[in-house]
């Protein structure tokens, strides 16, 4: 059988990466699965991207802006911050070869890509239809998740999600989903049991046969990791005891890291945690975008940011001795999944899908919803018991490996598919042959997939069509201060620019008129070096000149000869500089006698530096008259 997987993404995200596995797990077992996706980011050939049109339709910038944007995110109350999505425009793919030539079509997360209108091309091709439930928003009024809200059961009127709606915009979604959803030949699976007593009771899908068929993940990618050797690949002490958590989103409220804090308050206050702490025996691992609370837990934090590959979420899953989920809602979390995959108990709250995963006291510890001192505890008895751990997650890789590896899942799906084609054409044989291929079909489509054209589709449901363009309006008027206000603030980031603009402009005028003056340096410096190295080649032809005559022998004995000659020459010199300062010291001594005897009377100084004569000096003349 032809198998189409349509999804918004192929691997973004928690419900794309459980249906790109799915894929994986079907195209492991022979079966000529595809997916068709809005935005692509595998290289994998059977994945083919629609190829989007340069849209101008005015309604899909309404619909994606004034409504989207103005109307519902900046009006949310604050119940949730999870998305809420409104499902119009979509994509329209019913006339891609992919889809007209599909024997089974499947569903995935498809919003912001398909809409109710799009979705009912598809349905009117009368094939069997399976829509994998990733979250609530295919059954309700725009929620993808509703709080504990059971709106969808009945109308969605009044979504405590929204504040400031008069026109009851989830309502008027709903009833449009109810009408173009008449006569689909459409089944739902969902992957927990939670999520398929949700759909079983909303208005939209209460009369469908409803399947619960359980996610899964690539067993030997995410295998045990020895602690220790997880450990030292991540820069963690042998000896701390590791806690994991992580989130695309650490700020959603739904993924309760507030009850993690205070379920961390409640560790704090137990003395053996305190010991821990005190010996520098804990540490808060966390992947993906926490929130920036996370150093307010007092434990010491290592952050990985965003995990790229497998093996680098098997290592942190590896290195943790506990995976803390405190989600408040949840469907069936890929991340349980992995963690007990790589052998790493959990600890969570018993919520959603969770109890279909972790068996408590088995796999890990389930605690009573939103009770943060209860998850507290069990988070300080698992931590002081090594042993326990290593049993549940001895316990939690043989679960997985038994009932969620990819090819029980495929095998699942293989199961139900064959049921709706057998129920749908019961007059066809079997058309799955022994290879698992279908007979008059080549298993590989052409590779790789052509790109699927196709055109964005603005049309409306019927009830929402009455009140778009009142709601539109309310939108707009709303919109309209915002913009005004963002004009402005954008004329004034102009001015300040244009402001910086014009003293770049007087600066460059200024360095202009100095480069000029550079420039003419330049010119004449070139000038210089120009003449210089004309010198210098001179000199080097000189140079090479007189080596090459150095090496002449004749030449090198005549250099030898001048050589000695210069020494004896200079042995003269010396020996001449050392007579002249020894007849120099000989006529600074005696001048400095002659001055001597001059000074008392009794000598004469005959010549310059000639020889002196003893006269009869007038001191004897006094001395004989004093006799």
């Amino acid at each position: 059988m032809k198998i189409l997987q349509i999804s918004t993404y192929d691997i973004r995200g928690g419900a794309a990466r459980a249906t790109y596995r799915l894929h994986r797990g079907l195209r492991g077992m022979d079966q000529d699965c595809c997916m068709l996706v809005r935005t692509k980011e595998t290289d994998d050939d059977f994945v083919s991207a629609v190829g989007q049109e340069q849209e101008t339709d005015e309604n899909a910038f309404f619909l994606e802006v004034p409504i989207q944007e103005q109307y519902i995110n900046s009006h949310r109350t604050d119940i949730s911050n999870t998305l809420f999505s409104l499902p119009y425009p979509g994509y329209d793919i019913f006339r891609s070869p992919l889809v007209q030539n599909a024997d089974i079509i499947n569903l995935h997360w498809v919003s912001r890509f398909q809409s109710p209108v799009t979705l009912k091309h598809i349905f009117a091709l009368g094939k069997p239809v399976v829509w994998t439930l990733h979250d609530q928003w295919a059954f309700t009024g725009g929620c993808h998740y509703s709080s504990g809200c059971v709106g969808y059961q009945s109308s969605c009127k009044e979504c405590p999600q929204l504040a400031n709606d008069p026109f009851s915009l989830p309502e008027a979604i709903l009833h449009d989903k109810e009408d173009l959803f008449q006569n689909a030949n459409l089944t739902i699976v969902t992957p927990s049991r939670w999520m398929g007593r949700c759909a079983g009771e909303s208005r939209l899908f209460k009369s469908l046969r409803v399947e619960v068929i359980a996610n899964s993940l690539e067993t030997d990618l995410y295998s045990p990791l020895a602690k220790e050797q997880a450990k030292k690949r991540l820069e963690i002490p042998n000896d701390a005891i590791t806690f994991l958590f992580g989130a695309i989103d650490g700020t959603e409220k739904r993924k309760g890291f507030a009850k993690l804090i205070g379920a961390m308050k409640s560790c704090r206050q137990m003395e053996a945690f305190q010991e821990l702490l005190r010996k520098d025996q804990l540490r808060l691992l966390c992947f993906g975008s926490p929130n920036d609370q996370l150093e307010s837990m007092g434990i010491p934090v290592i952050s990985l940011g965003q995990l790229d590959t497998d093996e680098e979420i098997r290592d942190a899953y590896s290195a943790a001795d506990l995976f803390l989920l405190p989600s408040l809602e949840d469907n069936l979390p890929n991340t349980i999944l992995e963690s007990m995959s790589c052998a790493t108990p959990v600890v969570a709250f018993d919520v959603g899908g969770v109890p279909d995963m972790v068996t408590d006291g088995v796999h890990g510890l389930l605690v009573k919803a939103f009770n943060t001192q209860q998850m507290g505890e069990a988070i300080v008895s698992l931590a002081l018991d090594p042993e326990r751990r290593i049993s549940m997650g001895k316990a939690c890789r043989e679960k997985v490996t038994r009932d969620y590896a990819l090819d029980v899942q495929a095998g699942n799906y293989l199961n139900l598919y064959d049921d709706l084609l057998h129920q749908d054409q019961p007059s066809k044989p079997n058309m799955k042959n022994s290879s698992g291929s279908t007979d008059g079909m080549e298993n590989n489509a052409t590779l790789p997939l052509p790109p699927t054209q196709s055109h964005l589709d603005t049309t409306l449901g019927p009830r929402f069509g009455t009140v778009y363009n009142d709601l539109l309006f309310q939108a707009l008027k709303s919109y309209a201060p915002h913009v005004h206000n963002q004009w402005n603030m954008s004329e004034l980031d102009r001015a300040n620019r244009m402001g910086q603009i014009q003293r770049l402009t007087l600066l460059l005028k200024s360095c202009e008129v100095d480069r000029e003056t550079r420039l003419q340096q330049v010119e004449e410096l070139t000038t210089l070096l120009e003449a210089c190295e004309t010198d210098r080649a001179a000199r080097l032809d000189l140079i090479n000149s007189l080596v090459k005559k150095v090496n002449n022998k004749k030449v090198r004995k005549e250099l030898d000869d001048c050589h000695l000659e210069l020494q004896r020459r200079d042995s003269e010199i010396e020996g001449l500089k050392q007579k002249l300062h020894q007849e120099t010291q000989r006529a600074l001594l005696a001048e400095r006698g002659s001055h001597a005897l001059e000074n008392t009377g009794v000598v004469r100084k005959a010549g310059k530096l000639g020889f002196i004569k003893l006269e009869k000096m007038d001191f004897l003349k006094n001395d004989e008259d004093e006799k």
